[in-house]
């Protein structure tokens, strides 16, 4: 229950303890208990948004190589071993749960808050889950279900790992979702992208010049507006929510950089794109809303995934040839660095909005 931590609020649950003080009011004959009633609405409304906007609290789930890490709100990690080369992670903002796309072992694993197994969609079973690796995974944050892209085919499960739908025809697919619930799908090697329904009604399909292999893709769960990245090409482009293009523009000059790999959508409105010029002085660059460039930091090794920070609007740096999980704050400078990391792949932080 929420709880205030400077008043007595801090020893009971804030319902409990308006309760008191109306009886206790009642029976001093001080206040009146309609002024009281309006008090308890106003507070327990407040509380209730606050506590929609506290559902991220700092917290960091990376994947590297062997396993995933838990990082909490002032760096500290939490290791989770027995993965094989995890490429994907998506957390549920309404219990901290995470999705795990073990590519290496075949599978889709579901954790706990605290780190623990909660379930196994496993693609050596019999009858197998996958018949390939799934390389990427996102929660619908309605209901706690997850959409999964394998090498050809889209699937979505519950939150208790039913299978929901299977759609295929697809070619390294990578999804995203957004607020209400679709399903948008960089199909990586079929140079398009697609906006799906919650029942996987295929909504919309997109071709866009330049953008030949989609692989990277990011959500504003603010405006649903939906980020697109070319890492060859390194264009970069926005779409509305219903995919209209509102702006290209590029992470880095061709022939200046090696690839673009990865980008995160920002809750301003702009946009995280790491860039690889050498594979030893990569960089991770801020867009703006209106695709400016608003800072560019250096120093990273291949930095492979991002996850703009929804409360600071720092962001999470996986630098893969860097060995670190790094922080980024908004304005570029470093203020989390946790290295001897094998291969970091991906980063995801819940990403919760009214």
């Amino acid at each position: 229950m929420f709880k205030y931590s400077s008043s007595g609020f801090a020893r009971e649950g804030l319902y409990s303890y308006l309760v008191r003080r109306i009886l206790m009011s009642r029976r001093q004959g001080r206040i009146k208990l309609g002024i009281y009633l309006l008090a308890v609405t106003a507070i327990l409304t407040i509380a209730l948004a606050v506590n929609t906007y506290a559902q991220y609290n700092g917290e960091c789930w990376a994947a590297h190589y062997t396993g995933v890490l838990k990082i909490g709100s002032a760096g500290q990690p939490m290791q989770l071993t027995g993965f094989s080369e995890p490429l994907s992670l998506s957390v549920n903002p309404s219990d901290g749960s995470c999705w795990v796309a073990d590519t290496g072992m075949i599978r889709v694993k579901k954790l706990s808050a605290t780190g623990q197994e909660i379930f196994v969609l496993n693609g050596t079973s019999d009858p197998p889950v996958f018949t390939s690796e799934p390389a990427s995974v996102a929660v619908d944050t309605r209901d706690g279900s997850c959409w999964v892209g394998v090498i050809d085919t889209v699937y979505k499960f519950s939150s208790d790992g039913k299978q929901l739908l299977k759609k295929a025809g697809f070619n390294e697919p990578i999804v995203a979702v957004n607020t209400n619930g679709e399903c948008w799908v960089a199909d990586s090697s079929n140079a398009r992208i697609l906006r799906l329904s919650p029942a996987g009604e295929q909504l919309q399909v997109l071709t866009i010049q330049d953008v030949t292999q989609p692989k990277s893709i990011s959500i504003n769960p603010v405006d649903n507006s939906c980020w697109v990245l070319d890492p060859f090409t390194h264009k970069v482009v926005k779409l509305s929510s219903d995919g209209k293009i509102l702006l290209e523009t590029a992470a880095a000059t061709p022939g200046s950089a090696i690839m673009s790999t990865c980008l995160s959508a920002a809750s301003d409105g702009g946009c995280w794109v790491g860039v690889m010029i050498d594979m030893m002085n990569d960089q991770v660059v801020k867009l703006s809303a209106d695709g400016k460039e608003v800072l560019r930091a250096g120093g990273f090794g291949m930095p492979s995934g991002l996850a703009a920070d929804p409360q600071d609007g720092g962001c999470w740096v996986a630098d893969s040839n860097g060995g670190r999980i790094v922080k980024l704050s908004s304005g570029g400078q470093e203020i989390v660095n946790i290295g001897g990391i094998s291969q970091p792949k991906a980063v995801a932080v819940a990403r919760l909005v009214k």
